[in-house]
């Protein structure tokens, strides 16, 4: 097992059996998830930089530039390719600069695991955050089948802006696809009060154990006398 199974579940909420108080609070992996977490919000970013900005105004440079004696039929149709070539290399470059400049974040700003795990604790629980990554991931996923990474880029940004007209207007109107499994009264407040938690747990468990184990060795001896 790779550590994210309890990520996993929390992030597609595809049964409830899967997630618990414990197991939402359960990150042995931090580092790992902070670098996911870290690669959907450059994917965003750099979809938005590269789709929105970058697109039109390389678009309007390139077609400022284009000498009108040259100009064929084909001209606008490879200023666009070459448009698109280039807000899909700024997804690229999100998604693979990503996870080493987490990794640098957390060392530089001297982060704890401890206060790591509690960091991504924090993701894991807000809703919208998890609702905006999973609209992304689907309709970036669309988008990439449809066009690679081009059309990846203009798939996240439809995701965005679905996850930004489901917070103002669906959500508050309507009743969740996918609700939390562990609502928010259930939850623990920090990872080290699950992990107290648990130990207490095990600690009780293992004297049940213990004095059973001693009962069922006393019982054959008071039987023979």
């Amino acid at each position: 097992m790779i550590g994210l199974e309890a990520w996993f579940a929390n992030f597609t909420q595809i049964s409830s059996r899967w997630i618990n108080a414990q197991s939402l609070a359960d990150i042995p992996r931090p580092h790992i998830e902070y670098a996911i977490f870290a690669t959907f919000k450059a994917a965003e970013v750099m979809s938005v930089l590269g789709g929105l900005v970058a697109h039109p105004l390389y678009r309007w440079y390139l077609s400022r530039k284009l000498n009108p004696k040259f100009m064929t039929p084909n001209s606008e149709k490879v200023i666009k390719n070459a448009c698109r070539k280039l807000q899909g290399r700024f997804l690229i470059a999100g998604l693979v600069a990503a996870p080493f400049l987490s990794r640098l974040e957390t060392h530089l700003s001297g982060t704890t695991e401890s206060e790591l795990k509690n960091r991504c604790y924090q993701i894991r629980c807000n809703s919208e955050t998890l609702s905006l990554d999973r609209a992304v991931l689907v309709c970036g996923f669309i988008g990439w089948y449809w066009r690679r990474f081009q059309g990846a880029v203009d798939g996240v940004n439809v995701g965005i802006a679905y996850a930004m007209v489901n917070s103002q207007f669906i959500a508050p109107r309507t009743s969740p696809v996918l609700k939390n499994s562990v609502e928010e009264a259930e939850r623990f407040e920090t990872v080290e009060a699950m992990e107290e938690s648990k130990s207490k747990l095990n600690k009780f468990l293992a004297e049940k154990d213990r004095s059973e184990s001693t009962e069922s060795k006393t019982e054959p001896v008071k039987a023979s006398s």
